[in-house]
């Protein structure tokens, strides 16, 4: 099992739930080149490649390789699971994705995620967002602080790592695995090699286009789109023992947490 994180955000987000996974499987949950504790304020260059490149390294280390993967991942992470897999097709049995940040196309992934003016300053406007985060890698003790004050619904660890990446990192990771991510592509490619794929939304999750996510999720014959009431984008957080199950292919429990999907 390898568990792959958001953006701007480290492994934290799969907290104590997730530990039962190593009774059964080898448990591997990284942090992603240039966030957590893979921050790197030396490197200038953050590609999908570089991604992919850095999580070969580790399977290698970790003697993945010698193994069939199931990956879960939430958020950007979908993205990085998706392109992963179709490096190494054989060695991927499925996917559970968690609050995938799918859209049409990039422009309107921009207008998607242009609801607000802090969105739009601090994710679409790079002056104001290169300027955050130099504040934010001077001071990143005290922007760790502000975060779990700010956002007191995620659990202070997690929130105190937001701070944890670069510019590079936050620029090149909005700009490869956010905007400009063909999800259909991607999708179509997957389910040619027969590789399973499990995309899951809160229904109140404001990231992604869940209908584009049906409509290409219903192309394919490996795919799937499942709906959780009650819910919201930070299904790991929220919704761990459900997580879970899905990991291990156990989502027909969903009543054990008081949960109905709906596809």
């Amino acid at each position: 099992m390898v568990l792959l994180h958001g953006l701007v955000s480290s492994g934290q987000v799969f907290g104590g739930p997730f530990d039962q996974l190593s009774t059964t499987h080898r448990l591997v949950v990284p942090d992603l080149l240039g966030f957590g504790r893979s921050l790197d304020e030396t490197r200038g260059s953050f590609t999908t490649e570089d991604h992919l490149d850095a999580l070969d390294q580790l399977a290698e280390r970790a003697g993945l390789f010698e193994r069939r993967w199931t990956i879960g991942a939430h958020s950007m992470g979908s993205a990085v699971a998706l392109q992963w897999a179709l490096r190494h097709p054989k060695h991927v049995e499925r996917i559970v994705c968690w609050g995938a940040p799918i859209y049409t196309s990039p422009d309107a992934t921009r207008r998607r995620i242009s609801g607000s003016v802090m969105t739009r300053l601090f994710v679409l406007d790079t002056r104001w967002a290169e300027r955050a985060c130099a504040i934010s890698c001077h001071h990143r003790s005290a922007a760790g602080w502000i975060t779990a004050a700010a956002e007191p619904t995620l659990p202070v660890r997690v929130a105190r790592g937001v701070s944890l990446h670069t510019w590079p990192a936050y620029r090149d990771a909005m700009r490869d695995l956010v905007l400009g991510t063909d999800w259909r592509q991607l999708l179509s490619q997957l389910d040619d090699h027969r590789i399973r794929v499990e995309l899951t939304y809160g229904i109140a999750d404001k990231v992604g286009d869940h209908d584009h996510a049906r409509a290409i999720g219903a192309a394919g014959s490996h795919s799937t789109v499942t709906m959780i009431p009650n819910a919201g984008h930070h299904l790991p957080m929220s919704h761990p023992e459900l997580c879970v199950a899905q990991l291990t292919g156990q989502s027909g429990h969903y009543s054990d947490a008081g949960l109905t999907p709906t596809s």
